[in-house]
């Protein structure tokens, strides 16, 4: 049995505590869900378990059977799964990454090669054991780094955000595996927006507010469930019209990595002014790919590309014209402060200052992240660090903004919310915009048109229009 009696934490420099006087217990082969809106201080609750703060101010404890853990106990016993799966990969390749845990324990060889087999078959990654993780979907990513935790062989797994970036087969295999751990006496702890997939086998729920347990269920908490109005995609509806300015064109666009097969095959895509399109497919089907592609940040080996009449542009040419929200936005956030990460491209493109603090000023107002305007980037919570960057991308006001898996650390009304940002832009600027995502949009009407994506292709009929 797993207890913790009243844990509290500040981080350094702050005031204001991050968790407040925390209980809970877990016991062998139990599955507990902490749930609770962004910022409310799941992820510091699965850090402080782990023993991965720093060190600020931090009382309570954590037992094991009425004895008080060591931080030695702590670090082997306890598996903990990042909401943000690239800040835990350290090897080039899938089988050294799930290797390195164990490597570093003095296993066996022989051993650990069958805890390789047997953590990647769970996560269904093992015929891609040589390839390049940064070759990897974020949701290949994600099932990488609970194949790294498994084959350490924890007693507890700590889950944040488990479902964030996979799509409805990686949910379905992840609670398989799951559903086998519990058997096996594993205890679990999962911190979840979507607990949805996970009510089978979740034993108890504990709400969390502000950083403290605010309640305590054996049924799921309506509030949490997803999907408040999403469904499966449904067919396209608006289109570009005949007359109507085409903002994007591509043909027969193809991209391959070395080592891999194509990654794209004769993609064609229209986009025209100020439409809404939700880009569907599963991890690795070839999403990121495209929008990456589309924004010059990778060249096609072949087909055309026209963006506002640049053929085949480049990344710098397209600056204030075309805008990237990466799938993890840690890899966009480099500034001291949020003012000057939302400053920083209109710095670039010579914008006047006073023009500069209005465009700061409206871009987080209208991603709801003016209050965080003095923070630094890298300690906000994930659902935060998103927010952020959306707005350092709407800062210019583009013409076009592609946002790549953009729902990843938002619960189910943030995410309502962020099309509500995204149709505001789009109804006052009038910028085309392209979600890709592996869920169904959380409002089946934002969209104009939806075009799925399979195995590197575009399969949707009416992609160009």
């Amino acid at each position: 049995m797993i207890s913790v009696h009243d844990l509290s934490y500040t981080y350094p420099e702050q005031d204001s505590p991050a968790l407040c006087d925390i209980s809970l217990q877990v016991a062998p082969g139990e599955c507990i869900c902490i749930a609770g809106h962004s910022g409310c201080g799941k992820t510091t609750l699965l850090l402080a378990l782990k023993g991965l703060l720093p060190e600020g101010e931090q009382s309570g404890s954590i037992r094991s059977g009425g004895n008080a853990l060591t931080r030695e106990e702590i670090l082997s016993g306890f598996g903990l799964v990042f909401q943000n799966a690239e800040s835990q990969l350290l090897c080039s390749t899938v089988f050294d990454e799930v290797a390195f845990g164990p490597e570093n324990l003095c296993i066996p060889p022989a051993e650990i090669n069958q805890r390789i087999i047997d953590a990647l078959s769970d996560v269904n990654l093992l015929e891609l054991g040589n390839r390049n993780v940064e070759r990897f979907s974020a949701g290949q990513k994600q099932r990488l780094c609970i194949a790294s935790v498994l084959s350490m062989q924890p007693g507890f797994i700590l889950l944040d955000e488990p479902t964030s970036q996979l799509d409805n087969k990686g949910r379905n295999d992840l609670l398989t595996v799951l559903q086998q751990l519990k058997k096996q006496g594993i205890s679990i702890l999962i911190a979840e927006h979507n607990i949805q997939p996970f009510v089978a086998i979740i034993d108890r729920y504990y709400l969390m507010a502000d950083g403290r347990i605010t309640g305590v269920q054996d049924q799921p908490p309506d509030e949490y469930r997803s999907g408040l109005r999403s469904s499966i995609p449904h067919a396209e509806r608006r289109g570009k019209k005949p007359g109507e300015e085409t903002l994007v064109s591509a043909e027969n666009l193809s991209v391959s990595y070395p080592g891999c097969s194509n990654i794209l095959s004769d993609c064609t895509l229209e986009i025209g002014v100020g439409e809404l399109l939700h880009l569907y497919g599963e991890n690795g089907c070839g999403k990121s790919t495209l929008l990456k592609t589309i924004a010059g940040a990778i060249q096609a080996d072949s087909g055309s590309l026209a963006i506002c009449g640049r053929n085949l542009p480049k990344a710098g040419e397209l600056l204030g014209t075309v805008a990237l929200l990466f799938q993890n936005p840690q890899r966009q956030l480099f500034e001291d402060t949020v003012r000057d990460e939302v400053a920083f491209t209109l710095k670039r493109l010579k914008i006047p200052v006073n023009e500069i603090e209005r465009r700061v000023e409206s871009a987080l107002t209208l991603s709801e992240a003016l209050h965080l305007v003095d923070r630094l980037p890298l300690t906000l919570s994930f659902g935060e660090q998103h927010r952020v960057a959306l707005a350092s991308v709407i800062a210019p006001e583009p013409k076009l903004l592609l946002l790549d898996e953009p729902f990843a650390g938002l619960d189910p009304l943030q995410r309502l919310r962020l099309l509500k940002i995204l149709s505001r832009l789009r109804d006052e600027k009038g910028t085309a915009i392209i979600i890709a995502s592996h869920d169904p949009l959380p409002d089946p009407d934002w969209a104009d048109r939806v075009i799925t994506m399979q195995n590197g292709r575009i399969i949707s009929p009416e992609a160009a229009l």
